[in-house]
């Protein structure tokens, strides 16, 4: 009789753990839950876009600065040449001009 009663409780637990894994597994493939999970990689991959976007475009705004700031220096030392390969000074410039 013992013997039965065990059986019987091992076929229990059998079947149900058999029936929630497939529930689960149906659950999976149900089209509401391709379609989260579908979406849910979408958000996925729109904020690693997000991410390599925002550091283009701080890479972008390091080069400009220093590009801006080269330009800036070779404009300013062309502007205080005095064309005898010399350069004036700009703060003595200021001063003559009471600018």
């Amino acid at each position: 009789m013992r013997a039965r009663l065990f059986w019987v409780g091992v076929g229990v637990v059998v079947t149900v753990v058999v029936i929630r894994r497939g529930r689960r597994l149906a659950e999976q493939y149900t089209p509401a839950n391709l379609a989260a999970r579908a979406g849910a990689r979408a958000v996925d991959a729109a904020d690693a876009g997000a991410v390599r976007l925002a550091r283009g475009a701080r890479g972008f705004a390091g080069d400009f600065r220093r590009a801006r700031a080269a330009r800036e220096a070779e404009l300013m030392r062309s502007l205080l040449s005095d064309g005898a390969g010399g350069t004036y000074d700009l703060d003595d410039l200021r001063r003559r001009t009471g600018r």
